[in-house]
């Protein structure tokens, strides 16, 4: 049974996701609070920061039912 932490070293696109969605997703919501501008490019960068991270666990997931059945 592979643990957790290193199913997620393994994934440098979980990563690299995650950073994406953590910087640029709390930038986009702290300049809407102050501001009440909306950056395109900074949510852009956290939309794909969740894509990566979502597409990366829906592989752990699917390798993991093919291995149950």
């Amino acid at each position: 049974m592979e643990s957790k932490m290193s199913w997620c070293i393994k994934n440098p696109s979980f990563y690299l996701g995650a950073v994406l969605f953590l910087i640029f997703g709390s930038q986009c919501v702290m300049r809407y609070i102050k501001e009440h501008q909306f950056y395109v490019l900074e949510s852009i960068l956290s939309i794909i920061g969740v894509f990566m991270i979502v597409l990366t666990v829906k592989q752990k997931l699917a390798r993991h039912t093919q291995k149950s059945t």
